[in-house]
């Protein structure tokens, strides 16, 4: 389970600066103070940029550095278009060019980061209208570079998304995403509409390929390739179900192996397999259920989701850029006994903590609902903070649950990876449900960068089970 090199794609980012201008000899006339001089903190914050994106390990450069004082300098702007991908607004005085700021930021309409320190702005109604306008606008203002920092992050990993390309692995009958999903295991948990459809083709670029090219490709896999893998699986799990053959680890492994030749032929990012619709199909379509290959694919870096959910795909991405980790698609389940919730599913990746972080103790199991082979249970850390998050069925609300796990228990029935949480206001979570189903769960708190997050994909924030 090696991780995945090629983790951090570049984004491009103007730094444009808004100020009142000091005349020479005479007073700012704004705040932060009279004697303040914006350029002279310009060229410290240019300086300072320079450190932003060695802290954010270079996943941010600053392509364009510029102070907008006039018509002249947005038409710059307008004529470099092409060199970056989003821009950071740093509002250094009140008493500004308002006009000149909201035309800036209207016309050149990519996803921004307005911010501002303490005592340097008071440009909160323009803000405001700009972000009631819907626009992919995150506002900022603090005293600290850490917040800084993490919209900036925000930001990479929002562009990062909508750059990527993923390959749906379907059957014939669902090779559209209109028709995707037609399955009646899916009736009332995934409710599609034109909306839905037109935001998920904003974010995500959608490759469909029949299953029977992952079949291909498996039979093209040699043994011998797929039999290290094997071996490495067995030998570092801590326990192996008795009914999992050497052969069907191999089998595990070829499909992997298959999945990931696809992703790189058909130069994707991320993948998603309809893997529930092609076995109610053909119980025997694929040689083993996919869950090891999601595994794989999700601890190297490649995102990858079960049932071909391109919501929690969409979170999967987000978690990769943003926190360096992959992130695990659940089914909760309640008990009303203890007050608990747990998440459930077959899919679990075990490097939790990071790409490059030796992963969790795992043990090879069969498929719960097919008895299939071969999944891998992993066994989460007991008191670790976790971030649970999903993208509501109508695309308006993003759902966040941030909680720590009390358990990971090994239970027969449902699903094999089992991480067991406590809430207190579980009969609110069960009665107010929002579907979709699954949940997508990732180490860590990441509640602040997801609302950054909300605010640059014109969702709601809800906070789920909140009393």
């Amino acid at each position: 389970m090696s991780p995945n090199s090629n983790l951090n794609s570049q984004t491009k980012i103007a730094l444009l600066f808004f100020a009142r201008e000091k005349e020479v000899g005479k007073p700012l006339l704004a705040w932060p103070h009279y004697d303040f001089d914006p350029q002279e903190k310009i060229y410290e914050l240019i300086e300072k940029s320079n450190k932003w994106s060695k802290e954010l390990n270079n996943k941010v450069i600053f392509t364009l550095k510029k102070w907008i004082k006039n018509e002249k300098d947005l038409e710059e702007v307008r004529n470099n278009l092409d060199k970056f991908d989003g821009m950071l607004v740093y509002i250094l005085t009140t008493s500004l060019n308002y006009k000149l700021f909201l035309n800036t930021i209207r016309e050149i309409n990519k996803p921004t980061i307005i911010f501002t320190e303490p005592y340097h702005s008071l440009a909160w109604p323009e803000i405001s209208t700009l972000m009631r306008k819907r626009k992919s606008i995150i506002a900022v203002a603090s005293s600290s570079e850490d917040d800084l920092l993490r919209a900036l992050n925000v930001l990479h990993s929002y562009i990062q998304l909508r750059r990527t390309k993923v390959l749906v692995i379907s059957t014939p009958k669902e090779m559209s995403l209109e028709n995707l999903h037609t399955s009646d295991i899916y009736v009332g948990d995934r409710i599609y509409n034109e909306y839905y459809f037109k935001r998920i083709r904003e974010l995500l670029r959608l490759e469909f390929v029949d299953y029977k090219e992952l079949i291909k490709k498996y039979n093209e896999v040699k043994d011998k390739e797929a039999r290290l893998i094997a071996e490495t699986l067995r030998k570092n799990a801590y326990w192996v179900n008795d009914n999992i053959r050497n052969d069907d680890l191999v089998k595990a492994a070829k499909l992997y192996l298959a999945s990931k030749k696809l992703i790189e032929e058909r130069n994707a990012n991320a993948i998603a397999i309809n893997d529930f619709t092609i076995m109610m199909d053909d119980l025997d379509a694929l040689p083993v259920t996919p869950c090891v290959t999601i595994t794989l694919l999700n601890d190297e870096g490649i995102p990858a989701a079960c049932e071909a959910d391109l919501n929690s795909l969409i979170l999967q991405i987000i978690f990769k850029h943003l926190a360096n980790r992959p992130a695990w698609i659940t089914d909760p389940v309640f008990d009303f006994k203890d007050k608990s919730v747990i998440y459930a599913h077959c899919t679990a990746p075990t490097r939790m903590a990071g790409f490059k972080v030796e992963g969790e103790p795992y043990a090879l199991d069969i498929h719960d609902e097919t008895g299939k082979p071969v999944t891998v249970r992993t066994k989460f850390k007991v008191g670790q903070e976790v971030t649970i998050a999903q993208i509501s069925w109508d695309f308006k609300k993003l759902i966040m649950r941030k909680t720590k796990i009390i358990d990971s228990p090994i239970i027969k029935i449902g699903c094999r990876t089992k991480a067991k949480t406590y809430a207190d206001n579980i009969e609110s979570m069960l009665w107010e449900y929002e579907a979709p189903l699954h949940r997508v769960l990732v180490y860590g708190d990441w509640t602040k960068e997801l609302m950054y997050l909300a605010k640059l994909m014109n969702l709601e924030v809800l906070f789920e089970g909140k009393a």
